[in-house]
């Protein structure tokens, strides 16, 4: 909410001016339900990939891209969604490297993921995780789909900027 308010005060065109403050007014006022939906969606997602893991990783990789039956028609917004969230992660794994890979070995070596095959496991942590239940939670905060995108541009650098922190412990 700060820096959207300070990004709004260097800026030097009216109209970014106004969608900064607008954002920032409702972020502020919808807060909760933004870190409800962060909250929830990250646990899904994670709860997703623990299933994953605990279920037989060969059969799950074999039937990805398999069937026709398996493909289906999506919204732009989901895609747009998927497009927001894959650029925060691409950032989110550039800024924090070496932390990621610290963090990878260390829950390899927690979950004894070291006899299994590399390939197969994956960080339920990881930055795509993150980034996707952060897009989501822009979306719980409004309607207007520029505010949504300034937001999720926002909230990314934010996090960037505090995630390598959040690795490294």
């Amino acid at each position: 909410v700060d820096s959207l308010g300070v990004a709004a005060l260097a800026s030097s065109r009216t109209i970014e001016r106004e969608e900064l403050l607008t954002a920032q007014y409702e972020l502020n006022k919808r807060h909760s339900a933004y870190a409800m939906t962060f909250n929830e969606q990250l646990d899904e997602s994670i709860a997703r990939e623990l299933r994953r893991l605990e279920s037989s990783p060969s059969k799950f990789n074999s039937k990805l891209g398999t069937s026709w039956q398996s493909l289906s028609l999506v919204e732009d917004r989901e895609v747009e969604q998927q497009v927001a969230a894959d650029r925060i992660a691409l950032n989110l794994q550039h800024d924090c490297e070496w932390e990621l890979r610290e963090a990878d070995t260390l829950l390899m070596i927690l979950l004894h993921a070291a006899s299994r095959n590399e390939t197969e496991y994956r960080n339920s942590l990881r930055p795509e995780l993150i980034a996707k239940a952060l897009v989501t939670a822009c979306d719980a905060v409004s309607e207007r789909p520029e505010l949504r995108r300034l937001l999720a541009e926002h909230m990314g650098r934010s996090l960037t900027s505090a995630m390598p922190a959040l690795y490294g412990t």
